[in-house]
């Protein structure tokens, strides 16, 4: 379905096709907050696994509640990882202020997805008294209200996975209504200092934000390049106790390991739907081989090709490139509402400036900009020399593509050293 919506992004049609799914999803349900939980109702976690797609990559999570009530059986799927796409969809993802929303819909539509895509499932039921499913149930309903069910999408902080860890807090904390713990974000410590739950497993070694996605990113590597790329030093800070499970893999085995008044809180995962999808590689071309042949090429032709050219075709490529990459770094972290991308090292060699490096006239380099490349190499190779003690984890695709770098400012500071005849400035 989430194909059909981007295939028909920019249609007209758009717009109704996604307002019938929505209108259709909440009268054919019914309006589930008339229902009171019977004692034989059953609220369970739901974990999806990762899917092709950048969006489904890092997995799903949701709620599901089974119930009977009049006769009547309920099968629903509460599932904060809906967003609609506008006309202002993109703009709205770049910069950091893409809305989600609370969607309630059948578990047998909720599922098509996956059995499409060969996606897995994965249940784990939630092992809660008849007050505390009535108590989740009513959040859920609240937060499911269409004044209610919006909120402000953080990859890290604020996703389809932690909405589900803090609601089911919520409802565990001993209170039918938390004072200030109802649907809405609160701080991650007024979310701890209410929860009765302890989340017991140990994971083997710290990780931190970066870490945690590596191992999804390792079958689409170029999307791994523009990630490492776009997020900056606090996405290496150590996670604390329960962050983790923004991932929804994390928070399966977390839930799984959980223990609530001395009991476990959830059965076992158990398989609903067989995971056929298997990620692979499917290049050689990988960011690091590609930045590898960059720098061949570019010294071939620094070297040989343009051998008496004081700044050559090369040189200005590799100005320009890396400085469009410099204004993508600045926009993220200056721009944005992201807290991840902030305080971004990767902008020691994606200099915006190299954006004005790749026009300027041969006989401009001197003067402000002869002092300006001096700087700009010394701060590279520091970069360099102190790659593992960066408290930024950088992508190594960079290297050979700061190499290059360093190869052009040193031909226009000193051409000497590589043997250039050109005039030295």
């Amino acid at each position: 379905m989430i194909k059909y919506i981007q295939e028909n992004l920019q249609k007209g049609t758009l717009k109704f096709v996604i307002f019938m799914m929505m209108f259709w999803s909440w009268t054919s349900v019914g309006k589930a907050s008339d229902y009171i939980v019977s004692p034989g109702s059953k609220m369970s976690i739901i974990t999806c696994t990762p899917g092709p797609d950048l969006y489904s990559l890092f997995g799903h999570t949701a709620i599901r509640f089974q119930d009977t009530v009049n006769g009547k059986y309920l099968d629903l799927v509460y599932n904060y990882g809906t967003f609609i796409f506008d006309e202002d969809f993109y703009v709205k993802f770049a910069r950091g202020k893409l809305d989600y929303i609370l969607n309630r819909e059948k578990f047998g539509d909720f599922q098509q997805e996956y059995i499409a895509t060969g996606r897995g499932i994965y249940e784990q039921q939630l092992l809660l008294t008849h007050e505390e499913r009535q108590i989740l149930f009513d959040l859920l309903e609240e937060n499911a209200d269409p004044a209610n069910r919006t909120y402000r999408y953080d990859f890290f902080y604020d996703n389809c996975a932690t909405r589900i860890r803090d609601v089911i807090i919520r409802a565990t904390s001993g209170k039918s209504q938390p004072d200030g713990l109802g649907f809405v974000y609160v701080s991650p410590d007024q979310i701890n200092s209410a929860s009765r739950i302890n989340f017991s497993y140990v994971y083997p070694q710290e990780f931190t934000f970066r870490h945690a996605i590596q191992n999804y990113l390792q079958y689409q590597p170029w999307s791994d390049f523009g990630i490492d790329l776009a997020l900056g030093i606090p996405c290496d800070r150590v996670m604390e106790k329960g962050q983790a499970m923004f991932l929804p893999d994390s928070l399966m085995r977390d839930f799984n390991y959980a223990i609530y008044q001395g009991q476990q809180l959830t059965s076992t995962a158990e398989e609903v739907l067989p995971q056929e999808y298997e990620p692979e590689n499917l290049t050689v071309f990988t960011p690091l081989v590609v930045m590898s042949l960059v720098l061949v090429l570019h010294f071939i032709f620094v070297r040989l090709i343009e051998k008496k050219s004081q700044v050559g075709i090369s040189t200005r490529l590799i100005f320009f490139l890396t400085g469009l990459l410099g204004i993508f770094v600045v926009f993220l972290w200056f721009f944005t509402d992201h807290q991840a991308t902030k305080w971004n090292l990767n902008l020691i060699w994606a200099n915006p400036l190299n954006l004005i490096l790749a026009f300027v006239p041969a006989k401009l380099y001197s003067g402000f900009w002869l002092k300006w490349l001096k700087i700009y190499f010394y701060l590279m190779v520091a970069m360099l020399l102190l790659w593992f003690v960066l408290p930024q984890t950088m992508h190594p695709a960079i290297i050979p593509l700061t190499v290059a770098l360093l190869i052009s400012i040193l031909k226009l500071i000193k051409p000497h050293y590589l043997g250039f005849k050109t005039k030295s400035l």
